[in-house]
């Protein structure tokens, strides 16, 4: 790896904790101008096939397939009393790893792969959820910044063990 692409990586990486704190701190005005405007934000169904098939989750169903405009919509929800699943808000922490740079093109564009675990708890409940998957993110470079413009994230878990999906991944 020359040292151009240990930057990036780097670069990257630090992109994604900054983005893991802000989901965490329930800033979603600060983690939302992460995003970029063209942004496809995807968790594909994870099914179960026989042997070593691959891909083994659905290129066609989807837990959530939403784009930016949706994505507005979640957000602008969870700042009111109507997101029930969300009162009071969740405690999360995201533990991001196993960063790679896959593609790079300085100030253009960049694909990167990354595993995320997170850790839910709400109210009171003495049970917590645990979600883990592989991210594969795309990254548009524009006004100076990089901007998240496509997220699929592949959960672990055929059958989510959550009692809801108003979170981010």
């Amino acid at each position: 790896m020359n040292l151009e692409k240990m930057l990036a990586t780097y670069e990257f990486e630090q992109w994604l904790y900054k983005e893991a704190k802000l989901l965490d701190d329930i800033d979603f005005d600060g983690w939302f101008s992460l995003l970029h405007p063209n942004l496809i934000y995807q968790m594909p169904v994870r099914v179960n096939k026989e042997g070593v098939e691959r891909p083994d989750y659905a290129l066609d169903m989807f837990a959530f397939n939403d784009d930016i405009e949706l994505m507005k919509i979640r957000v602008e929800r969870l700042k009111t009393d109507y997101a029930w699943a969300e009162i009071p808000p969740s405690r999360t922490r995201r533990l991001v790893s196993n960063v790679r740079l896959v593609e790079y093109a300085a100030n253009e564009k960049a694909v990167v792969n990354s595993y995320l675990l997170l850790y839910r708890s709400r109210s009171t409940d003495i049970h917590h959820d645990l979600i883990s998957g592989e991210r594969c993110d795309e990254f548009t470079f524009e006004d100076g910044e990089w901007k998240l413009s496509k997220r699929v994230f592949i959960v672990d878990q055929t059958t989510l063990n959550t009692r809801n999906l108003a979170i981010f991944v």
